[in-house]
């Protein structure tokens, strides 16, 4: 079984995640590898299983716990780092930074079952207290901050002063954790005060879920035919076309606003990318085909195909967008007025609906291929004789780095992406301008070692190169 592990755990490597789930399966039967558990957690959150991640990431937790070996606190930090990205991808944003912030703990070395109050904080609705701002500047406790060495130049990424913890082997972690969870706070922060992801439901220490044990069904023994009573097959229920409400064909509908967007979740299985047309008009949306799955005699072209959404508020079609998956469509709405607050995201209307701003309507692509169109039709940028942001020399793939671009909305990120890209990007965002100069001339001086906002500490020295513990730095030729 350990052979079907390592191929599980290489398979999730690369990216595979189909593949690897059968072999962890059979790896699985066998022993509660904390590895392979946490392996198969992330393929099934790739193919968008959360609720059997959730499951793996939770047993992982209490085996690597249990076993208590000198890897069991990595694999711990890990299960809660997955919890948390599982409970961001459900909508559970309170949940999601929770896990977050024990993920850190447990990397700064303190103790799995410390009554830190984390999920104490909430007001007298029951909604979590803790902000954007109050999760960036929580960096007190990070590791390796500590100790009187160089590293205290790198202290407090935020603050830029001293503070922290002695070096404990999983500064990496807690970084990709803090990263996360600023992002998980941003979210937060745009959520209306009556959504669901404020509330905390989660604790520190998961229920521990059984191993999944596959029923097999006993077969059933026929019984003997006779004249009087042979064996008829079972037909199948047939619904008749127009059987079923207009009401129960309508999706069930989550959303979330920001000052810019309404973001519209749409919950329907096996919509299919290449069949779906979206238009966009001032107040409404039109959707079709659309499969109903209470209503399988609905086919494309019929009046049950196609709803019509009646928004909350008026758009800007052209700069609207959306995208499907095999259980959502998800339409991305920009605001007609920036910062105008909507009650409601709006209503569905089964069939096509035209109203007097029909002229207004726009098709519109999904969001992957509305972007590169709206690239390519763009002017070729003239040089200019303004001032430009700074670009220093890199080894990074991509190219030298626009630090004055660095705070601007690039997407959301996924866990599996570059976390410490974006744990830069959130730090520089938030910095004022005198710590974005220290971090700038700290960060190019040291060759990428260090990081300081404390300015009045680096400008009048030049910063040196400190490397992680075990790697010499060398100079090029």
């Amino acid at each position: 079984m350990t052979t079907f592990g390592h191929k599980g755990v290489e398979a999730v490597q690369k990216k595979d995640f189909a593949a690897a789930i059968p072999l962890l399966d059979k790896a699985l039967d066998s022993a509660n590898s904390p590895v392979w558990l946490l392996a198969r957690a992330q393929a099934h959150q790739q193919l968008k299983n959360y609720d059997a991640s959730l499951h793996d990431a939770e047993l992982a937790y209490h085996v690597a716990a249990e076993r208590g070996s000198g890897t069991s606190r990595k694999q711990m930090i890990e299960a809660q780092y997955r919890r948390s990205v599982l409970y961001q991808k459900l909508g559970r944003y309170a949940d999601a930074d929770c896990c977050a912030k024990w993920s850190m703990l447990l990397a700064e070395g303190r103790p799995a079952r410390e009554d830190d109050g984390v999920d104490k904080k909430i007001d007298a609705d029951g909604n979590y207290t803790v902000t954007y701002e109050e999760g960036v500047a929580d960096s007190k406790g990070q590791p390796g901050q500590a100790g009187g060495s160089k590293m205290d130049q790198i202290a407090g990424f935020m603050g830029g002063g001293t503070g922290g913890t002695a070096r404990t082997g999983f500064e990496g972690d807690w970084n990709r954790a803090y990263a996360w969870r600023s992002q998980v706070l941003g979210i937060l922060k745009n959520v209306p005060e009556d959504h669901p992801g404020r509330k905390i439901s989660v604790t520190k220490i998961p229920a521990k879920p059984q191993k999944k044990a596959e029923k097999k069904p006993e077969p059933k023994k026929p019984e003997p035919a006779s004249d009087n009573n042979a064996a008829k097959p079972t037909e199948p229920k047939v619904i008749a076309p127009g059987s079923v409400p207009d009401e129960q064909l309508k999706l069930r509908a989550d959303f979330y606003q920001s000052n810019q967007n309404v973001t519209v979740t749409l919950f329907v299985k096996d919509a299919k990318k290449e069949d779906i047309t979206v238009k966009f008009s001032k107040k409404q949306a039109q959707i079709s085909p659309l499969p109903r799955g209470n209503a399988p005699y609905v086919k494309a072209g019929d009046r049950e195909a196609t709803s019509t959404f009646h928004l909350g508020g008026e758009i800007d079609p052209s700069k609207s967008r959306w995208s499907v998956t095999p259980r959502k469509i998800e339409l991305v709405l920009q605001k007609a007025t920036p910062g105008a607050k909507w009650g409601t995201w709006g209503t569905e209307e089964i069939g096509l609906v035209t109203t007097d701003n029909a002229a207004a309507e726009t098709s519109a692509l999904p969001a992957a291929q509305a972007e590169p169109t709206a690239a390519a039709a763009a002017p070729a940028p003239t040089p200019s004789s303004g001032p430009t942001g700074p670009s220093y020399p890199t080894s990074s793939r991509s190219g030298p780095k626009n630090w004055d671009n660095l705070g601007e909305a690039e997407g959301e990120e996924d866990d599996d992406k570059s976390d410490v890209n974006f744990f830069f990007k959130q730090l520089y965002k938030g910095a004022t301008p005198e710590q974005q100069r220290a971090m700038m001339k700290s960060f190019t001086e040291s060759n990428g070692t260090a990081l300081s906002t404390d300015w009045s500490d680096v400008k009048g020295r030049k910063v040196e190169t400190v490397p992680p513990e075990g790697v010499e730095a060398k100079k090029w030729d």
